[in-house]
């Protein structure tokens, strides 16, 4: 019967708890272990610049910082469309799923993410245009080219 309903495995009463460590064990292995899947790592790139969602790090050259769950969304959605305008709407529609978000919200992630591409070196890439969204240029290719 549990088999039937979709279960991969199940202990019948009484039982060991060796036998129960061991089932747990196994599931750990095939799920995370050397069995596993490997899954192929997802990297948005532009012009040197390197975003690694999963691992929420953006990386230029040999310098890494550590991004947050949202800025690395946020970067990821600047990025893939660069250098297009993205609307402040579409930003914030995909970043929250609230109805109402403080507008203060949004730029104050994007003041972060400002603070971080200058961790890396990069000064003057991402424009806002008022009262429209914001765009992120490939300014790190231009100085690394100087």
């Amino acid at each position: 019967m549990a088999l039937e309903n979709g279960g991969d495995d199940y202990i019948t009463k009484p039982f060991y708890y060796e036998v129960v460590m061991s089932k747990i064990r196994s599931q750990l292995r095939r799920a995370y272990g050397e069995y596993a899947p490997k899954v192929k790592e997802r990297i948005v790139e532009q012009s040197g610049l390197f975003l690694f969602p999963e691992r929420m790090e953006l990386q230029l050259e040999d310098k890494t910082i550590i991004l947050t769950k949202k800025e690395t969304t946020l970067l990821e959605i600047l990025i893939t469309k660069s250098p297009l305008l993205v609307k402040r709407e579409v930003i914030l529609e995909q970043l929250w799923d609230s109805s109402y978000i403080d507008e203060n919200t949004l730029s104050v992630n994007i003041g972060r993410i400002r603070r971080k591409l200058q961790d890396l070196g990069i000064e003057n890439a991402l424009e806002t245009v008022r009262g429209a969204g914001y765009r992120l240029h490939a300014t790190w290719e231009k100085e690394g080219k100087e």
